[in-house]
């Protein structure tokens, strides 16, 4: 009671609490849909601050485990960020002289709710939005060795319009525990001059092809490795791939086809499913949902994706394996998933673990 008084809450620990090694924090690269191997993951241990005033504090009196919000246990602080305050964060980035033909990027998988990133005191970048994933190139702000990386975050919770999911400051009912800060991976990666962004990749069972979409910070013509074929594509036009052998996705089947992109200099690793979701009617008149031109029943559960530990964020890989697994062995084949991350590690783990997801997003 003293200690809730003093504005700290009492959480529970799961098994998995046990799992997380400050010195190796959720360390897999993050984003399995475009995956480069220049990456260096920035999770871990972070001096941290509160503040009244927006501007930078002399002094970081506290020690925060990210991607862990203040809020939970795992994050070593179990403080909640106020409207009216700020929240600080602060490390420093040793880097060898950078290449002249480099560019560094900077990701956040998520800060809730709004973020300002400064490097060296030069603000980098900013972002508004608890659930979204944002980057910045950050090259030009750089020096050789010693760099500094501070993150200023504010969090007005249910006290303004943002989109805040079930947070709230006074949790019950319906509602939980509000949260703000890093709930998500931290990372720089090393691209190009000319990188790929993003990729657009859609299947096509019927002809038995994938439409291949990529993005890049340049025009250019670019190779895509499928099946063991090379296939050119040029940046911002769709072309379409031949799938020999079609293996079609299901729950019980849940195949993945690994892609490989070459663009100059950089290249990445993707994957893709061959699946067709549609609702149509049978003969009876009734609309149902439909798998690969077949009926497929959903029979799923509500999961709303808080840990006791981790809140948003899950202590380890394996508590959210260990939801999807346990989900499948009780026999269901979907999850809705109340989940408030860039959803693409999510539905990796869920493609692989063979679980139809549908995504309840609170951001309107």
């Amino acid at each position: 009671l003293q200690d809730r008084m003093r504005g700290y809450m009492i959480q529970l620990q799961t098994k998995f609490s046990r799992q997380v090694d400050e010195h190796n924090v959720l360390p897999e690269y993050p984003r399995p849909s475009l995956v480069r191997t220049s990456y260096l993951n920035l999770n871990g241990r972070w001096e941290c601050a509160f503040s009244k005033t927006p501007e930078i504090p002399l002094s970081f009196d506290l020690s925060i485990l990210v991607p862990f919000s203040p809020e939970c246990q795992l994050s070593g602080v179990s403080r909640q960020l106020k409207p009216g305050e700020y929240l600080w964060y602060r490390r420093t980035i040793t880097l060898a002289k950078p290449q002249q033909d480099k560019r560094i990027l900077l990701h956040f998988g998520a800060a809730d709710q709004t973020a300002e990133v400064f490097v060296n005191r030069i603000s980098a970048v900013r972002h508004c939005g608890g659930y979204l994933p944002f980057s910045a190139d950050i090259t030009d702000y750089l020096q050789e060795g010693d760099n500094e990386l501070i993150v200023r975050i504010q969090d007005e919770s249910n006290t303004s319009w943002h989109a805040r999911g079930k947070q709230s400051l006074k949790p019950g009912g319906m509602f939980y525990t509000a949260q703000s800060g890093l709930w998500q991976t931290v990372w720089m990666e090393w691209v190009p001059e000319a990188y790929i962004q993003r990729v657009r990749l859609i299947p096509d069972i019927d002809r038995g092809e994938l439409e291949l979409t990529v993005f890049a910070s340049r025009p250019g013509e670019g190779t895509a490795v499928l099946q063991g074929e090379r296939f050119a594509f040029t940046v911002g036009t769709p072309v379409r791939l031949p799938v020999r052998d079609q293996r079609l996705w299901s729950p019980d089947d849940p195949w993945l086809y690994p892609l490989e992109l070459h663009f100059g200099e950089g290249r990445v690793e993707s994957y893709f499913a061959m699946r067709k979701t549609e609702v149509r009617a049978g003969k009876d008149g009734v609309r149902r949902l439909y798998l690969n031109d077949r009926p497929c029943f959903h029979n799923g559960l509500l999961d709303q994706g808080y840990w006791p530990d981790g809140l948003y964020t899950a202590p380890a890989d394996e508590a959210m394996i260990f939801d999807l697994q346990t989900a499948k062995k009780l026999g269901y084949n979907m999850l809705r998933k109340h989940i408030k991350v860039e959803p693409m590690r999510w539905y990796y783990h869920c493609d692989r673990l063979g679980l139809l997801v549908w995504q309840d997003m609170p951001n309107g």
